[in-house]
């Protein structure tokens, strides 16, 4: 495989395998977004940064938090 990370979840003392690319983009950020940035100091783990046009999230980054939504004065950053 070409660099696919992946997870390794315990449960109950087994362990199981997730494909990365099996785990949904927690938020990702709208042609709604006027690039205020509002949601980028809100984020706890910096997945956020300024875009050409608007702010992206790091998908790889990303934690599913929701700090970004609460922010947004435009609810640009939906659940993705």
């Amino acid at each position: 495989m070409m660099g696919i990370a992946h997870l390794v979840l315990t449960q109950c003392g087994a362990k199981r395998h997730v494909l990365k690319e099996d785990i949904p983009m927690a938020y990702k950020i709208t042609d709604a977004c006027i690039s205020c940035g509002a949601c980028a100091p809100e984020c706890p783990v910096e997945a956020i940064s300024e875009g050409e046009d608007t702010y992206v999230i790091d998908a790889d980054k990303c934690i599913d938090c929701g700090a970004c939504a609460n922010a947004c004065p435009v609810d640009a950053p939906v659940e993705g």
